[in-house]
């Protein structure tokens, strides 16, 4: 257990510690700091708004110290919200990490309201003006986030509306969020098996649904359905209220031209519509062969049908080896990494070495795994509860190749690090990719191929079929919620409408709760959390296919993918390091391609 615990008192002892509160303290008063200079230049600054003139000269140089001082308190700020957050993932009932967090978001959402008069003015100012004020060599590096913002300029509301805004999205927007968290946090779970009943925490229910026991899943899955309907209501609330928000924010902000509920998404993403839609479009006209996926998985279990606790369940033939130790999980992941580049295997042990992984089983803690990273020395962390299935394996790598997308840009200026979850995911998917290849190379058995191919085919029934389903949701969603608000049985119905129709005849029963049970649509941070992955399992796809191509310099190729998305949109950094265009459905077709031919080659070897 302590090895599988992270180590996160490097940065600091505690959040009582003298350091915290030192950091907090000084926080606090830089953001007192730049709220004067903000109040300094406001007046001029609006007035040139007003007459659509550029201010003088002299107030560049104001202008770029609160660039360089907020990004300081940016910084300060995120890395004692990684470290509260890290606590609360690990004991969600810590009522002292709550009032810190709840600290640190009041004074967080401050800097934001200080921020608002510059960064309004920065993003409808002439572009000369903006050039002067990014002249500093500090910020020069900053040039493609402001050509990014500077996009939504049309959409921006007056200062006051801005900040008010802001001001009222804690106690509004985030707090639904909030609720969603602390409700999953304190579930438990009522595990009926035939003997016996077990009360387990959200986080270990979920777990255990990728057991290789159907008993063990199906009663896990149907615990976890049974806790969330007894709050159903409150789920709908949850949904409905997130996303009655949004709609109103884009109604205020289409004085201009209309805000549709995508816009958001994909701009933060970093991709256009066209994009999107070429890849949904690739997705839908191949059904009929990445069905296959879900049905080979189901006569391997000795099935007509999946049923919905199978979807994530490990594969019913094994190599000798159901369940791994950690320390196993460990070595497999480095050593695979490492057949595709030494470098890549270095950094898990780097990672397993100094404890940036955490990966035990606790009653309070919170569901699900993630990457995060304290930010002033750009270190990474792993979160997940690992409970030795080949699932958690793959998400064990999942993470850590999100955490090497973050080590290896940790050189570049830190406005060059922030980049889409789109292309986030395309690393975190990569690592997947390799692990499975190499340990299916490297098996010395059928049942062994079967068992690690198992994950790709799992894998491809996910991104192929239940993440376009999940948008399916959520569009409609969406699109009914401008009319008014839904009730937990029309949740469900849509839910049940958006399986049947990427699942189709594959499932005995469709997972109707799913809209209550998974986590991302219920961020406050983020609307349609769910088509990035499919992006970045397909664009993964796509660069993994040149390996043999490129031989010797695939590894440096990738790594110049990976230090430019921070820096570059996602169909500018394709076009530039692969020449193809993802607005064309082509180009999604040509991973889809190779990912059905994994398909077949994997009926052909386990039926």
């Amino acid at each position: 257990m302590e090895k599988m615990a992270w180590d996160i008192e490097s940065e600091y002892s505690s959040y009582n510690s003298p350091e915290y509160k030192a950091e907090f303290d000084g926080e606090f008063t830089l953001v007192n700091s730049l709220e004067k200079l903000a109040e300094s230049m406001k007046v001029a600054l609006q007035i040139s708004s007003e007459e659509g003139r550029d201010p003088a000269d002299s107030h560049v140089e104001g202008l770029q110290k609160f660039l360089l001082d907020k990004e300081t308190a940016t910084t300060n700020a995120y890395n004692m919200m990684t470290y509260v957050h890290s606590v609360l993932s690990v004991d969600s009932s810590d009522q002292g990490a709550q009032a810190k967090e709840s600290e640190l978001t009041s004074l967080t959402s401050r800097l934001w309201q200080v921020s608002i008069p510059v960064s309004n003015f920065l993003t409808r100012c002439s572009d000369g003006f903006l050039a002067k004020v990014l002249a500093h060599p500090e910020l020069k590096p900053s040039e493609f986030l402001w050509k990014n913002q500077r996009e939504l300029r049309m959409t921006l509301l007056s200062d006051g509306e801005e900040t008010l805004l802001e001001a009222v999205s804690n106690p509004g927007m985030r707090a639904w969020g909030d609720l969603y968290t602390k409700l999953s946090g304190s579930m438990r779970c009522h595990l009926k098996y035939k003997d016996r009943t077990e009360t387990v925490g959200l986080a270990q229910a979920s777990a255990l649904i990728r057991n290789v026991d159907e008993e063990t899943r199906k009663v896990a899955w149907q615990s976890i359905q049974n806790a969330w309907t007894d709050h159903k209501e409150t789920a709908a609330a949850i949904l409905n209220s997130l996303a009655g928000w949004r709609h109103e924010v884009n109604k205020k902000r289409s004085y201009a031209k209309p805000v549709h509920f995508l816009d958001g998404a994909l701009h933060s993403s970093r991709i256009e519509k066209e994009t999107l839609e070429a890849m949904l479009t690739a997705c839908y006209d191949n059904l009929s062969e990445t069905r296959k996926a879900p049905q080979i998985m189901a006569k391997l279990m000795g099935k007509k049908q999946l049923d919905p606790w199978d979807l994530l369940a490990q594969s019913p033939v094994s190599g000798g080896k159901k369940e791994r130790s950690y320390e196993e999980a460990l070595t497999l992941i480095q050593d695979s990494f490492s057949a595709i580049d030494p470098q890549m295997g270095e950094f898990v042990k780097m990672m397993a070495d100094k404890r940036w992984i955490e990966g035990r089983v606790l009653p309070n803690k919170r569901n699900g795994a993630y990457c995060t990273g304290f930010p002033k020395r750009r270190e990474p962390r792993v979160f997940m509860t690992y409970m030795g299935s080949n699932s958690d394996v793959s998400t064990l790598a999942h993470e850590l190749g999100h955490a090497f997308h973050s080590w290896v840009m940790k050189d570049l200026p830190r406005s060059q690090t922030h980049y889409p979850m789109t292309l986030a995911e395309t690393a975190s998917i990569f690592a997947e990719t390799v692990l499975h290849d190499v340990l299916i190379e490297e098996a010395s058995s059928k049942e062994e191929k079967i068992e690690f191919a198992w994950g790709e085919i799992e894998g491809a029934t996910s991104f192929l079929i239940n993440i376009p389903a999940r948008f399916e949701f959520e569009k409609n969603f969406y699109e009914q919620r401008e009319k008014r608000s839904l009730s937990s049985d029309e949740l469900i119905r849509l839910t049940d409408e958006a399986w049947t129709k990427w699942y189709g005849p594959t499932l005995s029963a469709n997972d109707k709760m799913f809209w209550a049970t998974k986590l991302h649509f219920a961020m406050a941070g983020r609307s349609f959390y769910n088509f990035p992955y499919t992006f970045g399992y397909l664009f993964s796809m796509s660069i993994y296919a040149r390996k043999k191509e490129l031989g010797g310099e695939f590894m440096k190729k990738y790594i110049d993918i990976l230090r430019d998305t921070g820096r570059m949109k996602a169909e500018d950094l394709v076009k530039k390091h692969l020449g193809e265009d993802i607005r064309r459905p082509e180009f999604w077709q040509k991973s889809i391609d190779v990912i059905k031919t994994k398909i077949n080659d994997f009926e052909k070897l386990a039926l």
